[in-house]
């Protein structure tokens, strides 16, 4: 019986000492760099030549009071779009069809090369620096067609996009594309669908095809007034598809839309983080609720920009966290 009061008083003690040194274990230190001081710059003699430095974070030269207990230090928002997945799907628009893999491009492009060199097709020609197949003469098919593909970067941030064309050539000797009814497209692209969803995920990298790593399509930015937009490098048809793609993804309800005018009317809601855990836990009974309307304009044949108006009292805030949302959701 002693011995079991003894073994619960050292518990006891334990779970005291446990809990009083919490403070100590889990110490605050997001404000120390307000602590630090500012250290003299390199000196130079005038023969050198150095770039300027631009210091983004100064720290104040005098400290306020007030700052630590008022101002609180946001997350930052994530503002691009990394494919993790490795979601490998078939999209439409018209009459064009593409695959869409999230893989960076330097990836795709010796599978693909595989595909064709093992395909009934055979490869003829292919060029990484343009992300270029071609398959041998389909004499079968049609006399004088082949079939060309292109791999691009994609709109995220690691993401490919795969194009297929038909083509023969006319009566003048030009390639034109093979009428829909005729043209091979679907077939083929189904069959590199299924090549790449039975290729290992541990696929190489092809170091020729790094540059087609450039190009993203769908890049956020912000003006010299400081508006925050999305510089798409797109049509407009296929941009305003992929907005409305990018907000059935992101559960965000669409109240209307005028596509003549290039706007969606939506209600973005967002839950913000409460309390000890807040990276983890959700609280339902803190979320903000607000109208906005959203702008895709066309810049040129192959640009478009999309912005992002509040029409709520408030709403303000919140214009960049949406437009970070789509961001993410493109595809």
């Amino acid at each position: 019986m002693k011995v079991f009061k003894v073994h619960k008083y050292i518990i006891s003690f334990i779970l005291f000492w446990s809990l009083s040194s919490c403070g100590w274990i889990f110490k605050d230190s997001k404000y120390d760099y307000l602590k630090e001081k500012q250290s003299k710059p390199i000196a130079t003699t005038p023969s050198e030549s150095t770039r300027p430095i631009i210091d983004f974070y100064p720290i104040p030269e005098e400290k306020d009071s007030n700052l630590v207990e008022n101002y609180e230090i946001p997350l930052p928002a994530q503002v691009f779009s990394s494919g993790s997945t490795n979601e490998i799907r078939m999209h439409k628009l018209g009459e064009i069809r593409w695959l869409y893999v999230e893989a960076l491009p330097s990836s795709v492009w010796p599978l693909m090369k595989d595909f064709w060199s093992s395909s009934e097709f055979g490869l003829s020609f292919d060029d990484p620096t343009l992300g270029v197949f071609e398959s041998k003469d389909l004499t079968d098919e049609l006399v004088g067609s082949k079939l060309q593909m292109k791999v691009e970067h994609g709109i995220r941030q690691a993401s490919s996009e795969i194009f297929l064309s038909h083509v023969s050539k006319n009566l003048e000797g030009e390639w034109t594309r093979v009428s829909p009814e005729k043209n091979l497209e679907d077939s083929v692209l189904r069959s590199a669908l299924n090549f790449l969803s039975e290729a290992p995920s541990t696929g190489g990298t092809s170091l020729v095809a790094l540059n087609l790593n450039q190009g993203q399509k769908a890049v956020l930015k912000q003006s010299e007034e400081g508006r925050n937009f999305i510089e798409m490098n797109l049509e407009f048809p296929r941009a305003w598809a992929a907005v409305d793609r990018a907000l059935k993804e992101a559960f965000i309800p669409v109240n209307d839309l005028d596509r003549t005018s290039g706007v969606f009317f939506v209600t973005f809601v967002q839950e913000t983080d409460q309390g000890f855990g807040k990276r983890i836990f959700k609280r339902r009974g803190n979320s903000k609720n607000a109208d906005f309307k959203i702008f895709v304009k066309k810049i040129d044949k192959n640009k478009c920009t999309v912005t992002v108006d509040s029409t709520t009292e408030g709403g303000e805030v919140l214009e960049r966290d949406l437009l970070s949302e789509i961001n993410q959701s493109l595809s």
